[in-house]
């Protein structure tokens, strides 16, 4: 490993010590100070002597003069790996832990002379480390092993040092990139998320009705909350009362209530659990047209979490109210004004940043002046679009309000508004006539059962067919059969996915019988439900189940 590389993961390391550490959700850097002279002392072997050092550098000793520096010196120094400035840097870092537990102390000391850098902790939960450039080649130590015995070892092994050789290996930053949480103080936000978890996560996913994972959603939606109300504070905008369109489950419209927020959800079709929700939240079934809809007066922020088809109009839509008038975007499945799938503008990019681009392109055309931050929350598409102050003077409001307004008229005779349906079209193979899937999945399931050509999975007493892939099974089945499952989402995948009790994917696309195992009747204290279904393997395999009735989790008959 080169010597730039090597400080390129330190600096990658600084700042993302969470991201080797599941236990912290985030590092913030409190103090930096830079080591003029004698930085030798502080890598004397002896423990006690090393201790002593890093302290006579904090307090500024006469035998090891430091200076107070900023985060701008020491990254600036790594990212140029211009090391004649200073001899290193000892920076005392605090690591927000994800969940109840006190935050740690930390103190990492950057040995330019010796090409290295160690960490220790305040807390006997993490344990101490080093890491060293030695002849080009990279070492990583654990100083401590606090834990069960060789933990530590196998964190640094298998953990850190894979996670450092790949920040070495991988490209330069992008210009845009930047770091999750960044407009806010996260240390304020990670306090606010833990209360929102205590005060509500447990009660939300006791009540949950939904058909999602009430995990994903709620966590997700507190996170989002969390973020808003630190976003709101932190920037001195706190609504009068916000909108949040697209508001599907409803859950962040209540979170918001709860904590004191005005405001209103909105979304094309009502959900099951809207009725557990207090009337004081207000919740409405409404196909919202863009193009004529009304926002209530007091409205002064505009929400689309994961609003689908109305992305692209958040921006217009909080643009033409009032100059007031804010918004938080944070969009997921890309669509065109036109409430068509998204087409893409630049291949270079992938669909989702293209499309990024897209709707920050309308937000600056709106006249905001258009923010963008990482959030962390479950799910992939987390990058928000944020329009909280304006490029122009409120005095030219309504000058950039017929410009935004002829805009959209261009939008609106290239392409003709597409809206989504109250009710909604289900295309997952759940809607074909049983009697046809039932002799589909037979069909297949002969098809890998009896297969001619040498059978390419081990063998047990049990046959297990082979392997095949997706394209082999299309086109063994006849044409009638493909028909029957042509117009769903997915189709053949989908219907194979679906009866996941007898199929299983494996590498490369490729699908085989699924070797049924015993099932567990108590899992976490809990009692499982009591058999319904009826065992496939007994009633169509020629050796029946492998496995008796009592440890099957389908009914032998």
């Amino acid at each position: 490993m080169e010597l730039v590389n090597f400080w390129k993961c330190i600096s990658i390391l600084l700042k993302n010590y969470h991201a080797v550490n599941k236990k912290i959700f985030a590092c913030k850097i409190k103090t930096i100070h830079k080591i003029l002279n004698d930085i030798a002392i502080i890598n004397v072997d002896n423990r006690e002597i090393y201790e002593k050092s890093i302290q006579d550098i904090l307090n500024g000793s006469s035998k090891i003069q430091a200076c107070q520096s900023s985060e701008e010196d020491i990254l600036e120094t790594l990212a140029s790996c211009d090391m004649d400035k200073c001899e290193g840097y000892v920076v005392t870092l605090k690591l927000l832990t994800k969940n109840d537990e006190d935050s740690v102390e930390a103190r990492g000391v950057l040995d330019f002379v010796n090409s290295q850098y160690t960490c220790t902790f305040s807390s006997t939960v993490f344990d101490d480390f080093r890491i060293a450039l030695i002849s080009e080649e990279l070492v990583v130590t654990a100083l401590t092993n606090r834990r069960l015995e060789a933990e530590a070892n196998r964190w640094v092994d298998f953990v850190l040092k894979p996670k450092l050789l790949k920040w070495s290996n991988s490209e330069e930053r992008k210009e845009n990139a930047f770091d999750s949480l960044h407009l806010i103080d996260v240390e304020k936000y990670n306090e606010l998320y833990k209360q929102l978890k205590t005060k509500y996560s447990k009660d939300l996913i006791d009540i949950w009705e939904e058909s999602t994972d009430p995990l994903k959603f709620v966590y997700e939606d507190l996170a989002i909350a969390a973020y808003l109300i630190s976003l709101w504070k932190e920037h001195h905008c706190e609504p009068e009362a916000f909108a949040d369109l697209g508001c599907g489950n409803g859950l962040l419209v209540y979170i918001l209530n709860r904590e004191g927020y005005k405001g209103y959800g909105y979304d094309v079709r009502s959900r099951k659990i809207w009725s557990l929700f207090p009337k004081t939240t207000l919740l409405f079934e409404e196909t919202i047209q863009p193009d004529h809809f009304e926002l209530p007066p007091d409205t002064d922020w505009i929400i689309g979490n994961h609003s689908d088809e109305l992305s692209p109009w958040i921006p217009v839509l909080s643009a033409l109210p009032a100059y007031k008038v804010k918004y938080f975007l944070l969009p997921c499945c890309p669509f065109e004004f036109s409430g068509m799938k998204f087409q893409r503008r630049n291949s270079k990019l992938s669909a989702y940043n293209d499309f990024l681009n897209y709707v920050e392109d309308i937000s600056k055309k709106c006249g905001f002046v258009t923010l963008r931050d990482r959030l962390k929350i479950p799910s992939t598409k987390r990058i928000a679009i944020i329009g909280i102050t304006r490029t122009y003077v409120e005095l030219n409001f309504q000058q950039i309000c017929s410009s935004i307004r002829e805009f959209v008229s261009t939008e609106m005779q290239e392409h003709t508004m597409k809206l989504r349906e109250r009710e909604e079209v289900v295309r997952n193979c759940t809607q074909i006539e049983s009697s046809v899937l039932d002799n589909l999945v037979l069909k297949i399931f002969l098809y890998l059962l009896n297969s001619e050509e040498e059978v390419k999975i081990p063998q047990t007493n049990w046959n297990e067919g082979c392997k095949r892939s997706i394209k082999e099974i299309a086109q063994y089945l006849s044409k009638e059969d493909l028909k029957s499952i042509k117009s769903e989402c997915g189709g053949l995948k989908t219907l194979l996915k679906n009866k996941h009790e007898v199929f299983e994917f494996t590498t490369g696309d490729g699908i085989q019988i699924r070797r049924p195992k015993p099932r567990e009747t108590i899992i976490n204290g809990k009692q499982l439900t009591t058999k319904k279904r009826c065992c496939f393997f007994a009633a169509n395999h020629p050796s029946g189940c492998p496995l008796s009735d009592s440890d099957c989790t389908f009914i032998h008959k």
